[in-house]
């Protein structure tokens, strides 16, 4: 990812002095493919995009869990359940 000030000049150099992209990737010793990126305007560096996890839906089996689980200790080692047998 590039820094802020160096975006402002890609979009500087394109816009005010009208020059190609590929002139501009050879000023700032760039890849042509990221002048092309910023000049379009489409990705800003500082604005990422944030994804929206979905929650574990543990809620409903919580409590069967617990409950095994508490049952587990009294139980002989080989006869508990295992992360595998819960999940």
């Amino acid at each position: 990812m590039i820094n802020i000030n160096l975006y402002e000049q890609i979009r500087y150099l394109y816009a005010v002095e009208k020059l190609s992209q590929r002139a501009i990737s050879r000023k700032l010793g760039i890849s042509r493919n990221t002048v092309k990126r910023y000049c379009q305007g489409e990705n800003v560096p500082w604005e990422g995009k944030y994804r929206r996890y979905k929650r574990p839906a543990t809620g409903p089996v919580e409590e069967v869990v617990k409950e095994w689980l508490a049952k587990d200790k009294a139980a002989p080692a080989k006869q508990r359940h295992t992360a595998d047998r819960i999940y």
